[in-house]
């Protein structure tokens, strides 16, 4: 009652010749100018983040190789003998196979490899809208609404670039045989008889490598790298609900006239204020009614209050 009240209020006002409202109560009629009829209440979203991971961790090795020291090793390469004047003494050779460095185990590493990939993230879901050039649909069943009235809105996407292991970091241990060295020396067979003389024994001087310091392994973590991406998440669906509206063909011409000035005061372009409902009314009406996240559809009466109408 209340609603049929203030579109009585104002309808119930004369036009002058300069098409200027002014209230007039001893001529004034009343007129139910109210109807019923379906409208698309907008979707509600809520702002949000998603985490995006743009980077991967990864160990990160780093070794110290082997540091050798050399030094030397005396071999004995003859054997001490006695040497006899009148039967000398009797030599075999023998060959023998000496370590000058021993075997050794060195560590290569390898860094991971990276490939680039792009990873579309939604940051707006898909959303309906009316269609601006719908007029009202009178009917107690939203099945009932043409499909043309309604407007799909795709959901928005941004693409997100980010770096994954391609290759993990690895290691790779290699085995450095040892080195060896021939030594043929000679060996007392049979010693000299009659004359006694000692031959020392003769040693030689080979220099031999060995491990001072073995190889280190230092592995470094790489942390995790991401990314916050704003995202828009529909927390309530679009929906059709049986509002009050104005009645299109019973409405007053002042009233629309007032309400297309009021639409192009507020930065809607309506035209011309011809008092009648045309496209580019219901045009400019549907995008006020979007921005302020009003029913759309028809001039609700929540639409004429937000509009300061009356």
């Amino acid at each position: 009652m209340k609603t049929a009240m203030i579109l009585t209020t104002l309808l119930t006002s004369g036009l002058t010749a300069s098409n200027t409202l002014m209230a007039n109560p001893a001529t004034t009629t009343t007129v139910d100018t109210t109807c019923y009829a379906q409208v698309l209440v907008p979707g509600v979203f809520q702002a949000a983040e998603e985490k995006v991971v743009t980077f991967e961790g990864s160990p990160l090795y780093q070794t110290t190789p082997v540091q050798l020291g050399y030094g030397e090793r005396k071999i004995k390469v003859a054997d001490a003998y006695v040497e006899y004047e009148i039967i000398p003494a009797v030599f075999d050779e023998v060959t023998e196979t000496v370590e000058i460095e021993r075997e050794r185990t060195e560590v290569e590493t390898f860094p991971a490899t990276y490939r680039t990939e792009t990873k579309r993230v939604k940051t707006k879901e898909a959303s309906v809208q009316w269609n601006p050039a719908c007029a009202p649909v009178v009917s107690d069943d939203a099945s009932n609404i043409p499909p043309a009235c309604l407007l799909e809105t795709p959901a928005e996407y941004q693409e997100v670039t980010r770096e994954l292991i391609a290759t993990p970091a690895r290691t790779v241990k290699r085995v450095i045989p040892g080195k060896t060295q021939t030594v043929t020396r000679k060996v007392l067979v049979e010693p000299a008889k009659v004359v006694r003389k000692e031959i020392p024994a003769v040693y030689a001087s080979i220099p031999l490598g060995r491990v001072e310091q073995a190889a280190k392994l230092v592995t470094t973590p790489q942390p995790e790298q991401s990314q916050q991406v704003p995202v828009s998440r529909k927390v309530q669906a679009e929906r059709f609900i049986k509002m009050p509206v104005l009645c299109e063909t019973e409405a007053d011409p002042a009233l629309i006239s007032r309400l297309q000035q009021r639409l192009q005061q507020l930065g809607y372009d309506t035209g011309k204020a011809s008092g009648a409902i045309d496209t580019a009314t219901r045009t400019a009406l549907t995008h006020f009614q979007q921005d302020n996240r009003l029913a759309s559809g028809a001039i609700t009466l929540e639409t004429l209050r937000k509009l300061g109408l009356p």
